[in-house]
């Protein structure tokens, strides 16, 4: 349905733009600039920009209509391939100035959308939509918001927010059904197929499809029929029905061409190579790559080039590897600055197998679980059985489960299916940890809340939490009882991510060290040996801690230390501005740590020397192992003679280990395991120096 950007002078004229009498309009020989331009934009409306961009650029000229006709002749340039500039051009000015007519402005910021839409930047589009949406409210104009809804649900279905789809889409629908808009229940109607394509529902999908092409064939909607001709070829090609998939991919190519719709165009020979890629047809693919690209204008464009770089690497799989894995790389760098999750979980798929046949099998690993968190937090469940094939394939295990859109709040009814709140346990540079009682789990969880969005942009956010996923993934793996587990890593009802752990009851370690209720060498090494077997199984699972200190442990009633924080605070090297965090807590970090980026098992056996000696001596060294006395010193007399301090057996031993652990790096004890029973060793030492002084 036409949206009204102007008062046209010749009432009939106007009449039939908002009866959708389009076809009727399109054959009219005008006689004045009212009907030049009504004819103009139902050429537009049927898809037929070539023939309507020559009268609308003429009636830019004239003070009236010059607004109107600026924003017909934007959506012109957004049909093709590289359009944006050009759109943005026409579009801004109206933005800023808005036109005669109230409803230019929330037409122009719509459109804007489409352009941010097109550039995948779905925030700036929402944000767009949001506003176009309340303009079109206030104004009384339901045609322009059940136009907004429908651009809205497209880019939650991009974003993989489902729910938040299916209801824009229902409102649009529900719009568009009362308005009689026939031509817009069609344009839904798509949207609602390619929404179930995305869910994996190709059954729905092609229903919609088909009976969307029936009404744009009605319609006389070209440029609707071809793109559905399209729609219907992926679907079919995703049921590995190729040669019905490339005889409907070829008709919707040919009514493209034959109409001069090049967006259209570009997407039948992307999808064609796709389908050709995935028959084993390299040099069909590659040919109709070819002529994909010879579309693409010479800057800009960056999405649609990624998305035939992927195609391309897929088709060079067997033929070129090396070149494929490449592409492949290239294209996942550049999502992780675009959130299209769809493209992504194909991406990561293609570079599992890829890693997979050079033997790379960790970033193979990291590739698929990365996929298959994105598709179940995203609703793109027509992944997961390709995923669950892979993994299964490969031996890779999802340790730690992926949530999306549970409630949390401080009341039961705040937090329906959620997470109830009880109490907050602390709070950091990162975020807030509560005490919350899990309403799924039935039992109380450590609830922690990050709260990154203000610190960090979406891609380098983005990147943090993908590897802040893979780090709990091999900390889950260990299963250790002297660590934590992880039950799940998500994001709230408003998107916020969040990590659920297991709550642990007891005393901190920090409390412990303070108050001197733990005391003899004997007891301390034996807790420190369960806290290095702790930290042990993080390392065998690719973990290091890189935090470790007396805080981060936590003493259960039973006498069992357990790791309750992962250090997460250093994953990927990220660092917080104004926090010191990323080198490590002073006076616990190795002096190396500020500098260095390897994640090297030694960075955790400095700090474990270090809480070592506090606890037994009721200080931290503050000058590392010099602080440390040597285990066999001489020390003067009253008259200046020498004589040897006496030491047992065990505090020779544990100050031996604890210097060992404190040395500068290339010295210092590498293997915590080997601390852990050495720690043991000094116990049983303690232990019969004990008994023989009892």
């Amino acid at each position: 349905m036409w949206i009204k950007t102007v008062d046209l002078i010749d009432g009939p004229v106007e009449e039939k733009l908002h009866a959708a009498k389009f076809a009727e309009l399109a054959g009219i020989s005008p006689s004045n600039s009212d009907e030049r331009f009504a004819r103009a934009a139902a050429l537009v409306q049927l898809g037929r920009f070539a023939e309507a961009r020559d009268d609308l650029t003429k009636l830019r000229e004239e003070p009236r209509l010059a607004v109107a006709a600026a924003l017909e002749l934007a959506m012109c340039e957004l049909r093709g391939v590289g359009g944006e500039t050009a759109a943005l051009a026409l579009i801004e000015p109206v933005i800023e100035s808005g036109g005669s007519e109230e409803a230019a402005r929330p037409r122009a910021l719509h459109l804007r959308a489409l352009v941010a839409m097109r550039r995948v930047d779905m925030q700036s589009a929402v944000k767009d939509l949001l506003a176009a949406a309340d303009g079109f409210t206030k104004l009384g104009n339901v045609a322009g918001s059940a136009q907004v809804n429908d651009s809205l649900g497209t880019c939650y279905m991009t974003l993989g927010q489902i729910d938040h789809a299916l209801g824009a889409y229902a409102r649009s629908l529900a719009d568009k059904t009362v308005l009689g808009d026939r031509q817009g229940i069609a344009i839904t109607l798509g949207n609602l197929g390619r929404l179930s394509f995305q869910s994996g529902r190709y059954g729905d999908a092609l229903h919609y499809f088909t009976n969307d092409l029936l009404l744009a064939r009605q319609l006389g909607d070209v440029r609707g029929e071809a793109k559905l001709l399209n729609d219907v070829g992926r679907v079919l090609a995703a049921e590995g029905k190729t040669s019905e998939a490339l005889a409907k991919l070829d008709e919707g190519l040919a009514l493209a061409k034959a109409n001069g719709l090049g967006g259209i165009i570009f997407f039948c020979l992307k999808d064609k190579a796709d389908t050709l890629a995935g028959s084993g047809d390299t040099k069909g693919a590659m040919a109709a790559l070819s002529e994909a690209r010879a579309l693409l204008p010479a800057g800009g464009a960056e999405f649609e080039r990624l998305l035939l770089d992927l195609i391309e690497a897929e088709t060079l799989r067997k033929d070129d590897p090396k070149r494929a894995l490449e592409l492949a790389e290239s294209a996942l760098q550049q999502l992780t600055y675009i959130d299209v999750p769809d493209v992504e979980i194909q991406a990561r798929l293609l570079a599992a197998d890829l890693y997979r046949d050079q033997d790379r099998t960790g970033d193979a690993s990291a590739a698929l679980l990365l996929a298959v968190k994105r598709c179940r937090a995203r609703g793109l469940t027509r992944y997961l059985r390709t995923l669950s094939e892979a993994m299964a394939r490969y031996g890779v295990e999802e340790g730690v489960s992926e949530e999306a859109g549970r409630a949390i709040g401080w009341r039961p009814d705040e937090a329906l299916s959620g997470y109830f709140i009880r109490e907050e346990l602390g709070s950091g540079s990162f975020g807030t940890v509560y005490r919350a009682f899990d309403l799924q789990r039935g039992k109380d969880v450590a609830l922690k809340l990050l709260q990154l969005d203000a610190v960090y942009d979406r891609a380098t956010r983005d990147t943090f939490l993908d590897s802040l996923r893979l780090e709990i993934e091999a900390a889950a793996r260990a299963r250790h009882p002297g660590v934590a587990e992880v039950y799940a890593i998500g994001r709230d009802a408003l998107g916020n991510p969040y990590i659920v752990q297991q709550f642990v009851s007891g005393r901190q370690l920090r409390a412990i060290i303070s108050e001197g209720s733990v005391k003899g060498l004997d007891r301390i090494c034996n807790y420190m040996a369960m806290i290095c077997h702790g930290v042990g199984a993080l390392h065998r699972g690719g973990v290091i801690h890189r935090d470790l200190k007396p805080e981060n442990v936590v003493v259960t009633d039973a006498g069992a230390p357990i790791l309750i924080d992962f250090g997460i605070a250093h994953v990927a090297g990220l660092v917080l501005p104004n926090f010191q965090g990323g080198a490590g807590t002073r006076g616990y970090a190795p002096p190396e740590q500020g500098s260095t980026k390897s994640a090297d098992p030694k960075l955790d056996m400095f700090p474990l020397g270090i809480m070592a000696w506090e606890w037994f001596s009721g200080a931290r060294p503050e000058k590392g192992r010099d602080s440390i006395p040597d285990p066999a010193p001489k020390k003067k007399g009253w008259f200046g003679g020498a004589k040897e301090v006496e030491r047992s057996e065990a505090e020779i031993r544990f100050l031996t280990l604890v210097r060992e652990m404190l040395a500068p790096a290339e010295e210092r004890l590498g293997d915590v395991e080997t601390a852990a029973h050495r720690f043991e060793q000094i116990r049983a030492y303690a232990e019969q120096a004990n008994l023989k002084a009892g």
